[in-house]
């Protein structure tokens, strides 16, 4: 099957395991879940999906070279998630933002993935010691398959990253040693960089905290009241929203009105509430004349200033008031 990307363009998939799975329908669910969770609902340009970026770290990884069971990994690897992606985790109180992680098996198994392993020869068992699987998932500051899609599908679509620049970006990458690396160093510090300010503009903005805030408001006052149920969460984004929409309870619907049309300003003074962003800081590995690695930070000393004063910026926190 060929298929279209708005990021890495058409390719074709030849594995017809993987091709069945796309067609399955937890990654087909995932077309009806947007990336940002609310901030969709404020910002209609960032129209992103969940089965977008899942077909993206796939293909990430395919060109990384991995196996195809990483692949697969990597391909499922958000399958579990819930309607506005991680909006839940603010829902149930997980700053560490992996409450969808705690379903995976369960989606998984009760599904017809591990009949569609089987058939292809493969065990769906293989899937879950994510340890294994370094190419698709580590933890910050290193890349791995999962950020760097994420990272050119939310810049490019916010106009953060040029798409042009991201290609050649994913054209430079390599690995060594098990490691995910750059072999230009300008191109390491660029995506460090842009990494660094999508993180602030975007992913950890007081905005986007202040619209998760309202929408995970909406959706626990929705599951106390009866108006949703734990299981609905794993639908889409559409059907949780439009019951909540039907609701009637005028609590919910000023959560979700709000959303649409709150604004909010940093005041350290005069504050609302105070938030501790994630910290989201990358160090990418950079190939040296002489086949070794070394971080961007070791070789670029102003990037390792910077990124250590943002990193304590984000310790310190926000403190946002609410201003409509």
């Amino acid at each position: 099957m060929d298929y279209t990307d708005r990021i890495f363009g058409t390719f074709s998939i030849d594995e017809p395991v993987i091709e069945e799975l796309i067609l399955s329908k937890p990654l087909q669910r995932l077309k009806e879940v947007n990336q940002y969770g609310a901030s969709f609902y404020r910002f209609p340009h960032l129209s992103t999906t969940r089965f977008e970026h899942s077909v993206g770290v796939y293909y990430v990884l395919r060109r990384l070279g991995a196996s195809v069971t990483e692949q697969i990994v990597g391909l499922l690897h958000d399958a579990p998630h819930t309607a506005f992606s991680h909006v839940t985790d603010t829902v149930f109180g997980d700053a560490s933002q992996t409450f969808h992680e705690k379903f995976h098996e369960k989606i998984i198994f009760e599904s017809e993935i591990p009949r569609i392993m089987k058939k292809h020869g493969l065990s769906v068992w293989d899937l879950l010691n994510k340890k294994k699987f370094r190419l698709a998932e580590r933890d910050i500051p290193d890349l791995c398959a999962d950020r760097i899609d994420y990272f050119f599908r939310d810049c490019v679509t916010d106009k953060q990253l040029d798409l042009l620049d991201a290609r050649k970006m994913m054209d430079d990458m390599t690995v060594v040693k098990g490691e995910i690396a750059f072999q230009t160093q300008a191109l390491a510090e660029q995506y460090t960089i842009i990494y660094r300010e999508a993180n602030e503009k975007l992913w950890a903005s007081p905005l986007q905290h202040a619209l998760y805030y309202l929408l995970s408001s909406a959706m626990k006052l929705s599951l106390e009241e009866g108006v949703l149920t734990f299981e609905e969460l794993f639908t889409t984004d559409q059907e949780v929203h439009a019951k909540m929409r039907a609701s009637g309870n005028p609590q919910i619907l000023k959560y979700l009105h709000d959303m649409e049309h709150v604004e909010v300003k940093e005041d350290t003074k005069d504050y609302d509430y105070h938030i501790v962003p994630k910290v989201r800081i990358v160090d990418p590995w950079v190939v040296q004349l002489d086949g070794s690695l070394k971080r961007v930070s070791e070789v670029n000393a102003v990037i390792q200033k910077d990124n250590e004063a943002y990193a304590e910026k984000l310790k310190r926190g926000y403190f946002v008031k609410v201003l409509s």
